[in-house]
C-alpha cells in the first residue's frame, strides 16, 4: 500500500474535487492523478518527488514530460506556506519533506499553473523555453 495516499488525497483535494480527477497509488512509491486525455503522475523518491505530465496519445502509452525543475522554478514563496499541522512528530524526515513538497506542489500548480491541472497544454511554450526543458519520452500508461 503507498503510504502517501492518504495525505496525498487531502493535499490535492480542491484540484481532485474542481478537476474531476481519479486517484490512484500504482505502487508504493506513485500517485497519479488521471483524466481522460492527460495525467499528472508523482513519484515519492528518498531525496524528491518527481513530477511527470503526462499526455495520453493511445489506450496502453502516454508522452511524458518531466516537469518537476520547471514546476519548481514557477515556485513564489507564497506557494511554499503550509499549514502548521502539515508535518507531525514521529514521521520520518523523508516523509515530512516529501509532505512539504507535495504542499509546495498542489500551491503552484493550482496558482501559477493551473492550465496544466486543467490539461490545457499552454504551458508548454514556456516550459519549452526553459532551461529544465528535456525531450519527452513515450513510456506504457500508469492506469
Amino acid at each position: 500500500m503507498n503510504q502517501y495516499l492518504g495525505s496525498f488525497c487531502d493535499i490535492f483535494a480542491e484540484a481532485i474535487e474542481r478537476y474531476r480527477f481519479v486517484v490512484s497509488a500504482t505502487d508504493e512509491d506513485t500517485i497519479v492523478l488521471a483524466q481522460k486525455t492527460y495525467q499528472l503522475k508523482f513519484v515519492m523518491w528518498r531525496e524528491a518527488v518527481e513530477v511527470s505530465f503526462c499526455e495520453l496519445k493511445t489506450d496502453n502509452s502516454v508522452l511524458v514530460y518531466n516537469v518537476r525543475d520547471f514546476i519548481i522554478t514557477q515556485m513564489k514563496d507564497e506557494d511554499r506556506v503550509i499549514p502548521e499541522n502539515a508535518v507531525q512528530p514521529g514521521w520520518s524526515e523523508v516523509y515530512k519533506r516529501n509532505i512539504c513538497s507535495l504542499y509546495h506542489f498542489s500551491n503552484t500548480l493550482k496558482h501559477r499553473l493551473p492550465s496544466m491541472l486543467k490539461g490545457n497544454m499552454d504551458w508548454l511554450k514556456l516550459y519549452e523555453k526553459s532551461e529544465w526543458y528535456r525531450d519527452p519520452k513515450y513510456e506504457n500508461r500508469c492506469m
